[in-house]
């Protein structure tokens, strides 16, 4: 049996959860589904500031109830992964790529690195990610939005070449 790929789950999702809005309960259901299945559920480190900053900043939310938010979604046991200086490579390519803002497209790098899928309800977001979003909830009868690419130029920085043999070599090294 093939172990299932894992999920990585973006601040929108956290968001509905928390603040109980009509797509939190599919999420809860979908989430635990997939972790009864063996599925990693990854977060990358800043999703937690993301959440806090949407919570404290969008929404007015007081801080014993973000303090609670944070820890009503540490329960669903997300797995946090820092993004490495490889990482950063790709979250440029594909924030330029797609458009994203840097920290969108870390979420869309993560799931891309651990070869995972992506559960957003960040609409730009799940139409940069194309086959890796996720579906949950109640079934929409709406075509997805085609992924248009735009030029990526950070290969053409002098210097790229040797930063990513630099990247290797330290990657290569045990420990």
């Amino acid at each position: 049996m093939t172990e299932p790929r894992p999920v990585v789950v973006d601040a929108s999702v956290a968001i509905s959860i928390v603040r109980e809005e009509p797509e939190g309960p599919a999420a809860v259901a979908a989430l635990s589904q997939w972790t009864r299945n063996g599925a990693r559920i990854v977060v990358p480190s800043h999703f937690w500031l993301e959440v806090v900053n949407t919570l404290v900043r969008r929404y007015r939310w007081r801080g014993d109830a973000v303090f609670q938010a944070i820890h009503d979604l540490d329960r669903l046991r997300f797995e946090t992964v820092d993004l490495d200086r490889a990482a950063v490579i790709l979250v440029i390519d594909m924030s330029e790529r797609h458009r994203l803002t840097a920290y969108d497209a870390a979420y869309l790098a993560l799931a891309t690195a651990l070869d995972g899928s992506l559960m957003t309800l960040d609409a730009r977001l799940r139409t940069a990610a194309g086959s890796r979003a996720l579906h949950f909830g109640p079934a929409r009868l709406s075509e997805m939005a085609a992924v248009y690419e735009h030029p990526v130029t950070w290969p053409n920085y002098r210097n790229a070449s040797a930063y990513l043999a630099k990247l290797r070599v330290e990657a290569a090294r045990p420990g």
